[in-house]
């Protein structure tokens, strides 16, 4: 079937944009990483990953708690951050009832390794992008190729679709990845998809 990927050109304003960049700027939390896989996903964008549960529902604790690699934000976000997930869910007609952030905080010389998101038996890991400071580059989505410049957003299925980048900046950046827990039919999704059967076989490894 035909994915469920879209990009939304100059989605976030100056004013929101400045209000995160700033926000980001006080973080100072130091996160170790014990699991093995993590750590060396992590340690190629060079620089630093914050996880927030948002819903704070058993999937979401359990999700983020893995990908985090044990350590949650224990910090209340600012308003601003909820406003922008309204705004998310409005533009892509989205439900908001298991969703999660991780900040992205890259140094020159970060990549993103490929990879596919862990998820649950019934939902598909829906991922919403938001580029808030960097330079434009290239985003690989399995066999699509999407350039992404500064306050787009990308919204593709991430545990259904190798993802990565292509070629490492040379600025800092600055990721804003919301995540969504959307059950398969909301998505249009089966458990007779073929993605959604290698999705399943992939969980086993992550074993959540």
């Amino acid at each position: 079937m035909k994915s469920n990927h879209k990009i939304v050109k100059a989605f976030l304003d100056d004013d929101t944009r400045n209000q995160i960049i700033k926000y980001v700027n006080t973080i100072d939390d130091i996160i170790e990483l014990e699991d093995h896989h993590l750590k060396h996903l992590i340690s190629k964008i060079n620089g630093s990953s914050y996880m927030y549960d948002i819903s704070k529902t058993q999937l979401t604790g359990k999700l983020t708690k893995f990908q985090s690699g044990g350590y949650v934000m224990p910090y209340e976000l600012p308003q601003v951050i909820h406003d922008l997930i309204s705004k998310i869910a409005t533009v892509m007609n989205i439900p908001t009832d298991q969703t999660f952030l991780q900040i992205v905080d890259m140094d020159k010389g970060g990549i993103i390794g490929k990879h596919y998101d862990a998820s649950f038996e019934g939902y598909v890991n829906y991922k919403c992008n938001i580029s808030l400071l960097g330079e434009n580059y290239d985003f690989c989505i399995d066999d699509e190729v999407v350039n992404v410049n500064e306050t787009d957003m990308y919204c593709f299925e991430a545990s259904l679709y190798k993802h990565w980048t292509l070629k490492p900046y040379t600025a800092r950046r600055i990721l804003l990845s919301f995540g969504f827990l959307i059950p398969y039919e909301k998505l249009g999704r089966t458990t007779e998809d073929p993605r959604v059967r290698l999705s399943q076989r992939i969980q086993k490894y992550f074993q959540l």
